[in-house]
């Protein structure tokens, strides 16, 4: 395998970037490369020694003579390092034969097909008895009935009980697997309403012990993400405050913008770190988002199943790669996922 050529392209900004790698008979090309982006999403297995590999030793050594050749014009060192980051970035990928197509599988695992099986239980549990339980969860209290569990049918409006059932479902899966998922927080449907509402106003004492170390065993400020679901009246939103980014984030399937929440969720946060870890945290630099470029719903009744799609996919680290079409698909898996009582 002769390397033919070898581009690189400047940082964007966000660990974005762009490289290509073109080998004769187009065995390697990488483009556009971005953690957490779905598009360009590929197998991460391990790769113990790059070097072994003859490719890899080939572009390292193009690099090596170019520079050289380059030294007397003074741009040998930084040619030098551009050759190995490139080859750094390399560690995080590996190939497939030709005929195979990448995959990766923390976008795989968002997708998975119901099985036969499965299917043939969520349609009986959607025929069961309005009053008879067909799950409960020890830890949150949360008994799902067959009245409950319907509103994944389609043309539904999601409730509380199947939401926050499945928000304990979605922490309980990154206690299982924390080297696989963000570090989140998932509040419940109740608790913006206690925080602040348009009778009251801001009451951060209404919520004061619902973040205890006691109760939680972690501090907020320690998490990546924390995910407050909003009810709008007859409207599901989703405020997220980001603080491995810092930034208050608002995300809308119909793209409407509230700053009032983000206003709140801001206050929230300072206060909660003084009051956890007596610090006065500033934020006054952290940027307000309201998503635009995400999935939108189609109708007037997706717009719960679009919030914990938001949630379930952020806290997996990608980016919002679904559709309204996937939306009955989406429904009948977290309706799999609840009777299980495991998120995957």
């Amino acid at each position: 395998m002769e390397v033919d050529e070898v581009e690189e392209k400047a940082d964007m900004g966000n660990g974005l970037f762009s490289e290509v790698v073109s080998m004769k008979n187009g065995s390697l090309r990488v483009d556009e490369c971005s953690q957490g982006n779905s598009s360009s999403l590929v197998v991460n297995r391990p790769v113990t020694d790059v070097t072994s590999f003859e490719a890899y030793r080939k572009v390292l050594q193009s690099a090596e003579n170019r520079t050289s050749k380059l030294k007397d014009r003074g741009f040998g060192d930084i040619l030098k390092e551009r050759g190995r980051a490139l080859l750094r970035s390399l560690f995080s990928f590996s190939f497939w034969k030709q005929d195979k197509e990448p995959v990766e599988d923390v976008q795989r695992e968002a997708f998975l097909t119901l099985s036969r099986e499965e299917e043939t239980a969520v349609n009986r549990a959607f025929s069961a008895n309005d009053s008879n339980i067909l799950v409960a969860h020890k830890n949150s209290n949360i008994e799902i009935t067959g009245k409950i569990l319907r509103c994944l049918k389609p043309g539904e409006w999601l409730n509380d009980e199947v939401i926050n059932l499945y928000l304990v479902l979605l922490k309980e899966r990154e206690a299982r697997e924390p080297k696989k998922f963000l570090k989140c927080h998932f509040f419940n449907t109740f608790f913006f309403t206690k925080l602040f509402n348009s009778g009251t106003g801001y009451n951060y004492s209404a919520v004061r012990r619902w973040t205890s170390m006691k109760r939680l065993g972690y501090h907020l400020k320690d998490c990546d993400k924390i995910f407050i679901p909003i009810h709008m009246n007859i409207h599901w939103t989703l405020a997220v405050i980001n603080i491995k980014d810092q930034k208050f984030q608002y995300l809308d399937s119909f793209k409407g913008r509230e700053p009032k929440i983000l206003d709140a969720l801001a206050r929230y946060f300072v206060d909660e770190v003084r009051d956890k870890s007596e610090v006065d945290l500033d934020v006054s630099r952290w940027g307000q988002e309201f998503v635009q470029d995400l999935p939108m719903q189609r109708n007037g009744f997706d717009c719960g199943m679009f919030m914990v799609k938001y949630i379930d996919f952020y806290s997996r680290g990608l980016d919002l790669c679904f559709t309204q079409e996937q939306m009955p698909y989406f429904r009948d898996r977290t309706a799999k996922e609840i009777l299980q009582l495991k998120a995957e």
